[in-house]
Protein backbone atom coordinates (compact mmCIF):
# COMPACT_ATOMS: atom_id res chain seq x y z
CA UNK A 1 0.00 0.00 0.00
CA UNK A 2 1.41 3.29 -0.98
CA UNK A 3 1.36 6.12 1.60
CA UNK A 4 0.50 9.75 0.10
CA UNK A 5 1.82 12.17 1.78
CA UNK A 6 -0.37 15.06 3.15
CA UNK A 7 1.07 18.84 2.69
CA UNK A 8 -1.42 21.30 4.86
CA UNK A 9 -0.63 24.65 3.23
CA UNK A 10 -2.13 28.12 2.60
CA UNK A 11 -2.68 30.22 -0.39
CA UNK A 12 0.01 33.10 -0.65
CA UNK A 13 2.88 30.93 1.28
CA UNK A 14 5.82 31.08 -0.39
CA UNK A 15 7.33 27.79 1.29
CA UNK A 16 4.27 25.67 1.03
CA UNK A 17 4.19 26.49 -2.92
CA UNK A 18 8.27 26.02 -3.33
CA UNK A 19 7.91 22.54 -1.38
CA UNK A 20 4.97 21.74 -3.86
CA UNK A 21 6.81 22.91 -6.80
CA UNK A 22 9.96 20.91 -5.76
CA UNK A 23 7.82 17.32 -5.11
CA UNK A 24 6.56 17.63 -8.62
CA UNK A 25 9.83 18.11 -9.84
CA UNK A 26 10.78 15.09 -7.77
CA UNK A 27 7.26 12.47 -9.20
CA UNK A 28 6.42 12.79 -5.92
CA UNK A 29 2.70 12.46 -5.64
CA UNK A 30 0.89 14.71 -2.61
CA UNK A 31 -2.39 15.53 -1.31
CA UNK A 32 -3.00 19.06 -0.68
CA UNK A 33 -4.65 20.28 2.00
CA UNK A 34 -5.35 24.41 2.09
CA UNK A 35 -5.58 25.26 5.72
CA UNK A 36 -7.74 28.32 4.41
CA UNK A 37 -10.62 26.77 3.18
CA UNK A 38 -13.39 26.47 6.36
CA UNK A 39 -13.95 22.67 5.58
CA UNK A 40 -10.47 21.97 6.33
CA UNK A 41 -10.33 24.04 9.35
CA UNK A 42 -11.91 21.41 12.13
CA UNK A 43 -9.10 19.10 10.57
CA UNK A 44 -5.62 21.66 10.76
CA UNK A 45 -7.19 22.80 14.43
CA UNK A 46 -7.22 19.28 15.47
CA UNK A 47 -3.40 18.68 13.77
CA UNK A 48 -1.85 21.71 15.25
CA UNK A 49 -2.94 20.93 18.47
CA UNK A 50 -1.71 17.52 18.68
CA UNK A 51 1.79 18.03 17.00
CA UNK A 52 1.62 21.93 19.03
CA UNK A 53 2.78 23.69 16.01
CA UNK A 54 1.15 25.85 13.52
CA UNK A 55 3.53 26.47 11.01
CA UNK A 56 3.75 25.89 7.15
CA UNK A 57 3.92 23.79 5.37
CA UNK A 58 3.86 20.80 7.65
CA UNK A 59 3.94 17.12 6.28
CA UNK A 60 2.11 13.96 7.65
CA UNK A 61 3.19 10.66 5.94
CA UNK A 62 1.59 8.10 7.42
CA UNK A 63 1.69 8.46 11.17
CA UNK A 64 4.67 11.26 11.09
CA UNK A 65 4.95 14.64 11.07
CA UNK A 66 7.44 16.57 9.24
CA UNK A 67 7.31 19.82 10.82
CA UNK A 68 8.78 23.14 9.62
CA UNK A 69 11.82 24.75 12.72
CA UNK A 70 11.49 20.88 14.05
CA UNK A 71 11.72 18.68 11.51
CA UNK A 72 13.31 20.69 8.76
CA UNK A 73 14.94 24.79 8.10
CA UNK A 74 14.70 24.46 4.91
CA UNK A 75 12.21 23.53 2.26
CA UNK A 76 14.88 21.63 0.26
CA UNK A 77 15.72 19.88 3.58
CA UNK A 78 12.08 18.82 4.08
CA UNK A 79 11.70 17.65 0.33
CA UNK A 80 15.08 15.14 1.32
CA UNK A 81 13.46 13.97 4.36
CA UNK A 82 10.23 13.01 2.46
CA UNK A 83 12.51 11.40 -0.40
CA UNK A 84 14.11 9.33 2.40
CA UNK A 85 11.32 8.50 4.28
CA UNK A 86 9.16 7.24 1.63
CA UNK A 87 11.92 5.21 0.56
CA UNK A 88 11.74 3.41 3.47
CA UNK A 89 8.29 2.74 3.80
CA UNK A 90 8.88 1.39 0.41
CA UNK A 91 11.60 -0.58 1.23
CA UNK A 92 9.45 -1.87 4.56
CA UNK A 93 6.90 -2.74 1.96
CA UNK A 94 8.82 -4.81 -0.25
CA UNK A 95 10.33 -7.06 1.98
Amino acid sequence: MKVTPIIFSMKGCPHCDNLKSQLKESNITFKEIDVDESKNEILYESFSKKVESDYLPAIVIGKKAFLPERSFNKIDDAVVMIKEYLQVLSDHENH
